[in-house]
């Protein structure tokens, strides 16, 4: 298998299941715990596959995954809402909360360093067992995934402001009468 379809099938999976869990309400939800397991037993066959791993190197990548994981989702949560409250700043139009801004500005800035030095503390721990060459192949099919959903859940989370933004009932026809009246 190459690199792009690799890529392309990792993409696949992950912009499969990023789909089912961007489903509008109202139908079935799908099992996300399910479906997430599923996702994630794939890739790993996947990134094993790749980069040629032991069972020994899976089980650590596993295990570290797991660990920075958490991590990474708490930094996520916390630039979110800091994104949020500079949008909301911003759109209040209010030009008094200079300091609740600059604040903001600030927080991002050490939400980004808590990043990076989270990335520097997971790439020496994968530096423990894995090989520098399946390091920098595994961080390129990392970023390139994340990067995709990521682009996946703004698009649908457009999609339901869009929806939430129209008008109830069908549009009128065209040629339509009017009743008498």
């Amino acid at each position: 298998m190459n690199r792009h379809s690799f890529v392309g099938a990792l993409l696949g999976v992950a912009l499969t299941t990023v789909a089912l869990l961007a489903q509008p309400p109202g139908g079935p939800p799908p099992a996300r715990d399910s479906l997430e397991a599923m996702v994630r037993q794939r890739m790993a066959q996947v990134v094993r596959t790749q980069l040629g791993l032991t069972d020994d190197q899976m089980r650590q990548l596993r295990s570290t995954n797991q660990r920075f994981e958490r991590q990474r989702i708490a930094l996520v949560e916390q630039e979110r809402e800091v994104r949020l409250g500079i949008r909301d700043e911003i759109e209040s139009g209010d030009t008094t909360r200079n300091a609740q801004v600059a604040a903001l500005l600030d927080r991002m800035m050490m939400v980004q360093r808590q990043r990076l030095a989270l990335m520097e503390e997971e790439q020496k721990e994968l530096a423990t067992f894995l090989t520098p060459v399946q390091r920098a192949r595994y961080f390129g099919m990392e970023e390139q995934i994340r990067r995709r959903v990521m682009e996946m859940r703004e698009q649908a989370m457009r999609r339901r402001a869009d929806a939430g933004r129209r008008p109830a009932g069908p549009p009128p026809s065209r040629g339509a009468r009017r009743p008498p009246g």
